[in-house]
């Protein structure tokens, strides 16, 4: 599918949904990859391996000149966003864009990698949360094209797209995470706020990993990952949204799902998101009034049968994970041998979340 908005500036934003791997309970839809035109023709993400010729070929469809494209930037390093990058350009001569902790994590170091599996494959995929089967079907061969990538970083968000462009950054459901404010007229925010559902968070275990690869302006796990840095970057678009007439938002996914469109108020839908985690730690800490639960008897508790079934459970105990250690920080949850948590007593989440900035 092909979708174009016209902003009051005259510029034009292509849409371009590629098909997705993923389906099931957890299917989030196709990727979508935004043509932003201008003085130079800059694409928003490639879409999952095996995506860059089409997605080419789909902006020739849109009447673009693929050579036109002077600039590729990724919204975050997920293979469903820049799996299509290696074939992209090596069909045209493209430069491409990201996050600098996009470059940090896109190197292999097998002397600091947490697992012998591990040591071939990029630093940003040491924490992938999908079973090991997952992963040999689908990954090996993007580990191999991501590493051979020239990435240039964004690294204080200076670019040199256009003057009404702005990238900001916004971590929490990857680390590298950015959204492109095009005109102050429309926000293209990748997967950090999505239609129907909640963008799958990252947790602040996670820096413990990688941390040995990033530079040394990145001290706290917040800055790049986990709930509190989520939150913030909800916040850090809010407070965007308010400071614009109207921005429309175009999403990562579903942008256009089950034969509708998605228009999202950016302010609104920031306030459900809030909202949900809000729910989701009230729900945690009523089940543990019956005492302690692993991670995965809190997802088997709290998720619909159906959300568990293939790789599902990784997601589903990734999820409780992240809210558990939210609200061991707040101090409504403790752990106990490593693997069980338990509710203390308190229930200050709410406040937390509300108030952190």
């Amino acid at each position: 599918m092909i979708a174009r908005v016209k902003l009051s500036s005259g510029r034009e934003i292509v849409g371009f949904a590629t098909k997705n791997v993923y389906g099931g309970a957890w299917d989030v839809g196709p990727t979508w990859n935004y043509l932003v035109t201008g003085d130079r023709l800059l694409l928003i993400d490639t879409g999952r391996r095996g995506m860059g010729k089409p997605l080419l070929e789909m902006i020739e469809t849109a009447s673009f000149a693929p050579g036109d494209l002077e600039y590729v930037v990724l919204s975050h390093g997920h293979e469903d966003h820049d799996g299509g990058l290696s074939e992209l350009v090596g069909q045209v001569d493209v430069q491409a864009y990201a996050h600098q902790v996009y470059g940090m994590l896109n190197r292999v170091e097998p002397t600091m990698a947490p697992a012998p599996d591990k040591a071939e494959i990029p630093a940003a995929c040491w924490h992938c949360p999908m079973p090991a089967w997952f992963a040999q079907k689908f990954c090996p061969e993007y580990h191999k094209d991501r590493k051979g990538l020239d990435v240039l970083p964004l690294g204080n968000l200076q670019h040199p797209f256009d003057s009404g462009i702005r990238v900001f950054h916004v971590p929490g459901h990857s680390p590298d995470a950015l959204a492109i404010l095009v005109d102050d007229e429309a926000i293209l925010v990748g997967d950090t706020i999505l239609p129907d559902i909640t963008p799958h968070p990252t947790r602040e275990q996670f820096f413990e990993l990688t941390k040995g690869m990033l530079s040394a302006a990145y001290v706290e796990a917040q800055q790049l990952y986990g709930l509190r840095a989520y939150i913030r970057s909800l916040k850090t678009l809010k407070n965007l949204a308010s400071q614009q007439d109207s921005s429309m938002v175009l999403p990562g996914h579903r942008l256009f799902y089950r034969a509708q469109w998605n228009q999202l108020d950016l302010a609104d839908r920031v306030d459900e998101l809030l909202a949900h985690h809000i729910q989701r730690c009230s729900d945690i800490l009523d089940l543990l009034k019956n005492g302690p639960c692993t991670a995965e008897d809190i997802s088997r508790d709290h998720f619909e049968p159906n959300l568990l079934e293939g790789f599902g459970i990784n997601m589903a105990i990734n999820e409780i994970l992240s809210h558990c250690e939210l609200m061991e920080i707040t101090g409504d949850v403790a752990s106990v041998n490593k693997s069980q948590f338990v509710a203390t007593g308190t229930r200050q989440f709410e406040s937390f979340i509300t108030e952190f900035s």
